[in-house]
């Protein structure tokens, strides 16, 4: 049977949501507003985005026919956007490039595309799986313009180096008050999102680990929270190079407790993260910063032929784990199992992919039960909408990398690691992407921040011409 196209509400594991997460969700504009009349319109925005995505109920959304799903992501997304229009800025941001509008276009309408070649149902043991027809790839394309709106907000209004300061320092300012409600779970468990919101966002056995138990607060996982306090450590990292000080505590304090609270969050990725990109931040120039953001990016937009080839050694990757962990390697080797399927399914249909409804994910010939376990973004992106919609999202990520490498010369102005520090936190958040499944307006927001640019050879040409214009001035003649 085909999911009714009416009011749905979707919530997490195992609870339907209290009445206080529809008053928190519907009522996010209105605090939206006070940001707005309270605060400069660059820190209003950061905090409408950061707040919503920190604090509104996760894994829960309503489902209004014709329309995008309303959740945490949609509601932040669009009352900051009409926000920001609506108190405008005085500043003109530099001109976009081609290649970004481009992508975001074909971002946009790509499930256009994937209905017109799945718009039937398929079939698996007498068990049916609905059609992804053309009223369902607008609602689709919807909620990916939906996915923008941050994006846009960030190349149009956080492009300045005070708004990228901002939003740089804003990441450990958060993880700071976040870590009071992360130390409170990893003592007792993580219960804050039922005390607060009446449901379990997720499976609670997943937060689990090693004795104890990984925050989750009011985000979606426990390896969320882990990644975000990465990202947040990565940006102290950056101020304390900058010699910033964040909320008059000298950065360098701020990322050694960043560091003890991620360990805490029991993630083995993210540590890795934190612990491999700390002597980079410490003791290279942000030039180098963006040309390994980049390269990183690069290999993500490459991921599915990589693996489709067998050019990613991630069987010998699970063999090598079983000396570490026989746990952590039996799951990994699961994952490598699964994904090998679900990419042969892919590769069916490699353009525009399955679409959505599952239509993707494997199932049991005999007792059509699904058989899939998707925790990586990138093959839940390859093979919902294919080479089109998988390289128009992971390359949009790429443009503004590339865009922010080419503004930079060699040197170490606060500007230059702003512009270097968020594009290595853009860099880190999109590889976490192959491993699990966490694409979050942040990540948007960032990518449109460093995507508005003026090349370093441009600069350099505006500033020899300004200079020789001072030397052609005439001097003003003295008083006799």
């Amino acid at each position: 049977m085909k999911p009714s196209r009416g009011w749905r509400r979707r919530a997490g594991v195992g609870r339907i949501p209290n009445h206080f997460a529809y008053a928190a969700l519907f009522g996010w504009p209105f605090v939206c507003l006070i940001l707005f009349i309270a605060l400069p319109l660059e820190l209003a925005a950061i905090s409408s985005l950061l707040g919503g995505f920190l604090l509104l109920p996760s894994n829960f959304q309503v489902d209004l026919p014709l329309l995008p799903p309303l959740d945490k992501t949609s509601v932040a997304a669009v009352s900051t956007l009409l926000l920001c229009w609506m108190k405008g800025s005085t500043q003109r941001p530099p001109r976009q490039s081609w290649v970004i509008a481009l992508l975001s276009f074909i971002y946009i309408v790509t499930p256009l595309f994937t209905s017109l070649g799945n718009s039937y149902e398929l079939q698996y043991a007498g068990v049916s799986i609905p059609g992804f027809y053309p009223v369902d790839a607008i609602k689709t394309a919807g909620r990916n313009a939906i996915f923008l709106a941050p994006f846009f907000i960030g190349s149009h209004y956080l492009w300045s180096e005070r708004s990228r300061k901002l939003l740089l320092t804003a990441l450990p300012i958060s993880a700071l008050f976040y870590s009071l409600p992360m130390l409170v779970e990893i003592r007792l468990s993580p219960q804050f999102h039922r005390w607060v919101y009446g449901y379990h966002p997720s499976d609670f056995l997943q937060q689990i680990r090693g004795g104890g138990f990984r925050p989750v607060v009011f985000l979606n996982h426990g390896l969320m929270v882990a990644l975000f306090v990465c990202l947040a450590m990565i940006a102290a990292l950056v101020a304390t190079r900058a010699k910033w000080r964040i909320m008059r505590v000298p950065a360098g304090a701020v990322s050694a407790y960043l560091f003890g609270l991620l360990l805490l969050c029991k993630s083995l990725g993210s540590a890795v993260y934190g612990i491999v990109l700390a002597p980079l931040i410490l003791f290279t120039r942000p030039k180098t910063w963006t040309r390994i953001a980049c390269a990183l990016l690069l290999f993500v937009c490459a991921y599915p032929a990589l693996r489709w080839h067998n050019l990613i050694p991630v069987h010998h990757i699970a063999d090598a784990a079983t000396s570490v962990s026989k746990d952590r390697a039996a799951s990994f080797q699961t994952r490598v199992k699964n994904e090998d399927q679900l990419l042969a399914k892919a590769e069916q249909k490699p353009v525009f992919g399955w679409g959505e409804w599952g239509r993707q994910r494997i199932y049991d010939a005999s007792t059509g039960k699904d058989i899939s376990v998707t925790d990586g973004e990138w093959i839940i992106q390859f093979g919902t909408f294919g080479w089109a919609g998988y390289l128009s999202l992971f390359g949009l990520f790429a443009a503004a990398a590339f865009r922010a490498m080419r503004s930079l010369g060699n040197e170490r102005t606060p500007a230059a690691m702003a512009i270097g520090g968020l594009t290595l936190v853009l860099a880190v958040n999109v590889v976490d992407l192959l491993p699990n499944a966490g694409l979050v307006p942040i990540t948007f927001l960032i990518a449109g921040s460093i995507a508005r640019n003026v090349p370093a050879g441009a600069k350099k040409a505006a500033m020899r011409g300004v200079g020789s214009e001072t030397q052609r001035a005439p001097t003003p003649a003295l008083a006799s």
